[in-house]
This record gives C-alpha cells, structure tokens and sequence, in this order.
C-alpha cells in the first residue's frame, strides 16, 4: 500500500464496508476503521475512551478482538494475511501502533483519528500467527466458509475473547483467565 494520509475533517478514500467495521495493513500497521453515524458524545468516546485488544486464533483463523469503553463493546474481525496485498507486520521487541480510524458513512469524512499500542509480547504473537498464515495455501471460498463455521461455535465476540491467545488494555497483557 503506498502513503495514506489520515486527517480528521478530511475525507478517507480507502474502501471500507458500508456502516461496518474493517482492518487493513497500512505500511506494516494494523489500520482499524469504524464506519459509523455517532454524535459528539460518542466521538469523544472513541477519542479517550480505553483500548483493549485481544487476538483469536484456531485452525490457522485470526480474529482481532477489541473494545473501546463507552463506544463500543468487545467486537471482532477476522484477518487473513493472504487478503493484505504485500502487506505484513515486522517482528521485532517493540510496541506495535494500531491506528483508529473513525468514520462517517455519509459522507466519508474522518470524525476521530488515535494511535493506541499493543505490547511487544502482542506483537509477537501476532507475528507468529502471520507468518503461520503465510505458510498454508490459500482458498478464499473456504476461508470464507471455515470463518462461518467458527461463528456457528463462537457466536459472540465474547465466545472468541474467552479463549483469546492474549488478552491486553493499553499496552499491557492482562493475565490469562
């Protein structure tokens, strides 16, 4: 992907989901996008409220979990590196950003922009399952199908964050249940 240039009051040209949720690699940088209608009150929520991430994996299936307080409850997105273009996300021993982006659905426009981090045992982890990704053939039908059937055993974010691979608020792994 090359530059992407993230302005609050200026327009987001990437594609995202009609009034959705999406996550793309930007430059080597998990790129969270909220495509929600929200009224001020829920802007500064997405703007100071807490960040905790989570990451699901199973039969070579990764789910980032997240949560901001006072917007939005424990959510899910699979993620596969094989959809990431020439994307990736170097390992390494330091924290990870992810960016936050919000936006409205209407008119495009980015409503709330912030930078949260994920700890270097997170980054890791997150590594270790890409590159476990990268290594197994790809199908998109039935990659496709096996995110449905892990649905039909994890109906609910909060199914997936029970057996999350790490758990963290704000940079810090939290410990395991």
């Amino acid at each position: 992907m090359g530059f992407l240039k993230l302005c609050v009051g200026e327009r987001f040209e990437h594609d995202m989901p009609e009034e959705g949720m999406s996550i793309i690699l930007a430059n080597g940088t998990p790129l969270l996008t909220f495509n929600f209608s929200v009224t001020p009150g829920e802007i500064q929520a997405f703007l100071n409220g807490a960040v905790s991430f989570a990451l699901f994996a199973e039969q070579n299936l990764l789910f980032f979990l997240f949560k901001i307080e006072g917007f939005l409850d424990w959510s899910d997105l699979a993620f596969t590196i094989h959809l990431a273009g020439d994307e990736t996300i170097a390992g390494g021993d330091a924290y990870l950003p992810f960016s936050l982006v919000l936006v409205e659905p209407d008119t495009k426009i980015v409503k709330g922009l912030r930078m949260v981090t994920v700890s270097p045992d997170f980054r890791s982890r997150l590594v270790e399952l890409i590159q476990k990704q990268a290594a197994e053939p790809f199908d998109t039908l039935a990659y496709y199908r096996a995110i449905g059937r892990l649905y039909e055993q994890y109906p609910a974010a909060s199914d997936l964050l029970k057996n999350a691979v790490i758990v963290e608020q704000g940079g810090t792994t939290l410990p395991s249940c």
